[in-house]
């Protein structure tokens, strides 16, 4: 009995541990954009969040690439996303599954619990590496407005600090 009881505890510990392997990209992101980016380039509205991964990892937003960080790649193909830590993030028990909106701003957000909502809307992507190069991460921010998309582009380093950022308006235009 007493080696059943050692056994489940190590099971338990082991899976702990691989679960922390990365920090939550999407989480240190939002924050950062809730504490500096929003204040540089405010909204006129209440931007809508959604709490789960499901909802804010948008499937018609592809991962963009950073030109204004200086990445010269002509597509994004180079860029991957982190199976491991996308795969672990996909299990409703995962720390990574929900972000935390403990201290948001009331006032400039507005949560709804499925990606409906109206605009502005935040979606975040899950995290990128460079294929040919290690260490550098990257994860989009899209507000979305109903005639513009404005990406934040953030770099990270495999520990999860942000290196550096930068901003990108795209314009949309539907034709009738």
């Amino acid at each position: 009995m007493k080696k059943v009881i050692l056994l489940i505890f190590l099971l338990n510990c082991i899976i702990g541990i691989s679960q922390t392997k990365f920090p939550f990209y999407e989480q240190i992101a939002f924050d950062f954009y809730q504490s500096t980016i929003i204040d540089s380039f405010p909204s006129k509205k209440k931007i809508t969040v959604y709490p789960y991964v499901t909802d804010f990892h948008l499937s018609g937003y592809v991962f963009s690439n950073p030109t204004c960080l200086g990445i010269t790649w002509k597509s994004n193909k180079q860029f991957k996303e982190i199976e491991a830590y996308v795969e672990s993030q996909r299990n409703i028990d995962s720390d990574r599954f929900e972000l935390d909106f403990s201290n948001l701003d009331k006032k400039r957000f507005q949560i709804k619990k499925r990606a409906k909502g109206n605009y502005p809307r935040l979606y975040i992507t899950a995290p990128n590496k460079e294929i040919n190069r290690t260490g550098r991460i990257f994860v989009n921010i899209y507000e979305n407005y109903e005639n513009q998309d404005i990406i934040y582009h953030l770099e990270f380093n495999d520990k999860g600090q942000i290196i550096d950022w930068c901003r990108e308006v795209n314009k949309i235009i539907r034709t009738y």
